[in-house]
Formats: structure tokens, C-alpha cells, sequence
């Protein structure tokens, strides 16, 4: 009995890693995008690979306007902007080579200058 739980035990615990490894979960976001070149932020994750893009799995940008989209992280490093963000739309966000694995990253989405009003935008990201 007690072999089988060690194995059991191992088993999980590689898998564990394996899927820690392989990056994020995705995490649901909703914020809102202020008007005039104003920005909106989803929460932190954790980085897990040294470089690595997120993905980004648009479902809502409200009002029929399009958003941009960058990582960024805690440090103030940041990606370079994923331009006309719209609808269900899946990207994938460039971050900065300045952030690696450890490092707790978002996404900051960003309307046009000329939108006067605020943008609420929604749907799922995750960090690799």
C-alpha cells in the first residue's frame, strides 16, 4: 500500500511540474479603458518562460471600437503594443526580453486619443 501511494504521490508531482512548466493557466479579465488615450490593466501572473509572448483571447471590446494591447510587468518593463485589439480576437502579446520567468506580468490595454469615451473590454489571457 505504501508503494502504491509513493508512486501515486511521484506521479502527481511530476505531472505538477510538467504543467507549471509548460506556463500559466488563463485567468479572466474585464476592466475598463479610459477615454482619450486612457489604459486599463488585467491582474498579475507569474511569468514562466524567460521572453515568452501571452495569449490574449479577446471576447468583448465594447462599443464597436478597437483597443491596443502590451505586457508589461511590476518593474515597469514593457512590450511593444498589439495594435486594433477588437471582438474575439486571440493575439499574441510581445513582452519585453527584460522579463523573465518569476517576474509578475500583466496586460495594459490602451484606447486611441480620439476615443471619448471609456471602453470596457473582457475575456481571458494567460502568461507563458
Amino acid at each position: 500500500m505504501k508503494k502504491k501511494l509513493g508512486l501515486i504521490l511521484g506521479v502527481v508531482l511530476v505531472s505538477s511540474s510538467i504543467m507549471a512548466f509548460a506556463g500559466g493557466t488563463y485567468s479572466n479579465y474585464n476592466t475598463t479603458v479610459g477615454k482619450l488615450n486612457g489604459s486599463g490593466y488585467t491582474g498579475y501572473q507569474i511569468k514562466s518562460i524567460n521572453g515568452a509572448a501571452a495569449n490574449l483571447n479577446s471576447e468583448v471590446v465594447g462599443g464597436n471600437y478597437t483597443v491596443d494591447v502590451r505586457m508589461q510587468d511590476s518593474n515597469g518593463s514593457v512590450g511593444d503594443w498589439s495594435r486594433d485589439v477588437n471582438d474575439n480576437d486571440s493575439r499574441l502579446v510581445d513582452g519585453s526580453s527584460q522579463q523573465i520567468a518569476g517576474d509578475s506580468v500583466r496586460l495594459q490595454f490602451s484606447n486611441d486619443l480620439t476615443t471619448a469615451v471609456d471602453v470596457q473590454v473582457s475575456g481571458t489571457w494567460k502568461s507563458n
